[in-house]
């Protein structure tokens, strides 16, 4: 029995899923009130001080989320140096609050402290990945490999982080052990497939025909299998094999998500109708006199190749593709009800806090060169805040061919994002979108961006490269067209193409499937788009 006063130590776990249901159902004051009298109850038990930071983070309080996470996160090195889960929600949280520096300090902290526990080791290297540390993530990966050499998730993983670093053929052995260890590692067989351009020689197809007719009901089979099936047999010059295992592949994957295209139309609709002259001629421009270069676009649109020669030049760094805008950007913000509502604050809000928190968050990387790229593709939605953030920013628009830039999409089986993808119908939408608040951001300002169109740049590169050089206002160097010889770690779909020369077989391929995208046509030119 226990004695008066004292409250018998809950189910922790019990509680805790009963807070995230809160959670769940939009309930977050209601969480936030059920964790604090948690905490005031049992003040030892640090899970509480946790899941509040989930909480004050749905709710739009960053400052509170880091508050809380820090709160457990000294509790527990009291107790435990090493507490592993609030370690890791505050340096998570870190990350959330434009802290990028402090976070890297603290996960190579971390790692020293779990440097034999891989399942540990595997959480530290997907915080470095948030962090743009591939160097670190490929070394986190391999001592998890080193622990476990057999297990499928590790070598996996490993061979992913070598593709960014650009270690190509390490990536193929290790996906060919992969392989041997776990046949039905289906995502194995489709890294693979992508590592390499199939030739009449050397290819997988009858491997990988099999291997789907073995796994008739498995949707995972049909969409990793059928995206390497499809990559396979257009490299080989069969576009009819190529088109049905692609359109299979899309349609499952579509199928099995939740995703509707309409809350994207609706949140770009809401935009242009919230951010414009008039709202933002109300708000103050920000003071800053740091000049970062984003890179737009629509994903494989060209955004990567355009990156990698900029980023060649002495003078600039790329970040890749990094979160830093968003998180800033609803941490100046602040408290919320929904997508639409941080739309309508977000031009409302003090432009130098949110350059300062960007600019902290950037060069929190490390990287010290003059000017940073930040190559985010749908950076696209933010332009009249970026604008009113960065008044000297260099805004670079890659724009490709509307029916090449649809394709090259839908072929491709993106890791994460991106689900309007997947459907021709979703992805005429999404263009048709993208398109109106381009021409949006250009009727709200002069010289609202460069456009920089991906067939000038792989037809005429130098000559393109010269005047995008021009823009940035950087001095000429021809190490810019030796962009294949930079080694800079990329995460992104176009990893493995940046490793090659430049070159112009991409262009206009849609034409191989020409009928069956005529639909997709059809929708794009009766928004008023040329698809000639």
């Amino acid at each position: 029995m226990s004695s008066k006063g004292k409250s018998a130590i809950p189910d922790v776990n019990g509680v805790i899923q009963q807070i995230l249901q809160l959670l769940k159902l939009g309930r977050v004051d209601d969480a936030i009130a059920f964790c604090q009298q948690n905490i005031n109850n049992y003040p030892q038990q640090l899970e509480f001080k946790i899941v509040l930071s989930h909480a004050y983070q749905q709710k739009g309080l960053f400052d509170e989320m880091l508050a809380v996470a820090q709160e457990a996160y000294d509790e527990a090195s009291e107790i435990d140096a090493s507490h592993f889960a609030a370690a890791v929600r505050y340096i998570e949280c870190a990350i959330y609050c434009s802290q990028v520096g402090k976070a890297i300090y603290l996960n190579d902290k971390l790692a020293k402290q779990h440097s034999k526990d891989a399942t540990k080791l595997a959480k530290i290297a997907e915080l470095y990945l948030h962090l743009g540390q591939h160097q670190k993530v490929t070394k986190i990966h391999q001592k998890t490999v080193d622990l476990m050499p057999n297990n499928p998730i590790y070598l996996y993983n490993l061979a992913a982080a070598k593709i960014n670093t650009g270690e190509l053929l390490d990536s193929q052995k290790l996906l060919k052990r992969l392989i041997q260890i776990a046949p039905k590692d289906f995502d194995a067989y489709n890294m693979r497939s992508g590592l390499t351009t199939a030739n009449q020689e050397k290819n997988h197809t009858v491997e990988l025909q099999k291997l789907l007719l073995q796994n008739p009901n498995n949707s995972k089979a049909a969409i990793t299998l059928g995206f390497a099936l499809a990559k396979e047999y257009e490299d080989l010059g069969d576009h009819q094999k190529s088109w049905p295992y692609l359109q299979n592949a899309n349609t499952t994957r579509r199928n099995n998500l939740s995703y509707r295209i309409e809350n994207d139309v609706d949140s770009i609709k809401h935009i242009m109708k919230t951010i414009n002259q008039d709202t933002l001629s109300q708000s103050e421009t920000s003071n800053s006199k740091h000049a970062p270069i984003f890179i737009v676009g629509l994903p494989r649109s060209g955004t990567t190749l355009t990156d990698r020669i900029l980023s060649s030049h002495i003078q600039v760094s790329s970040l890749g593709e990094i979160n830093a805008l968003a998180f800033a950007l609803m941490h100046c913000v602040g408290e919320h009800k929904g997508k639409n509502q941080l739309i309508e604050k977000s031009v409302k809000i003090n432009f130098n806090e949110l350059a300062k928190k960007y600019t902290q968050a950037t060069r929190g990387y490390g990287m010290t060169e003059k000017y940073l790229i930040d190559k985010t593709p749908l950076n696209f939605l933010y332009l009249g805040i970026i604008k009113k953030a960065f008044p000297s920013a260099k805004i670079i628009h890659v724009k490709r061919h509307p029916m090449d830039s649809c394709y090259a999409i839908y072929k491709t089986l993106f890791r994460m994002g991106y689900p309007f993808s997947y459907s021709l119908g979703d992805l005429a939408s999404y263009y048709i979108s993208y398109t109106k608040i381009m021409q949006h951001w250009e009727k709200c300002f002069d010289n609202a961006f460069y456009e920089l169109n991906y067939e000038d740049l792989v037809n005429d590169t130098e000559n393109t490269a010269k005047k995008l050089l021009d823009y940035c206002q950087l001095k000429w160097t021809p190490e810019v067209l030796a962009m294949q010889k930079n080694n800079t770690p990329t995460a992104t779909a176009s990893a493995v193409q940046v490793r090659q020369n430049i070159y112009t077989t991409s262009v206009a391929k849609w034409k191989n499937h020409s009928k069956q995208l005529q639909g997709l046509k059809f929708q794009l030119e009766q928004a008023g788009i040329n698809c000639d």
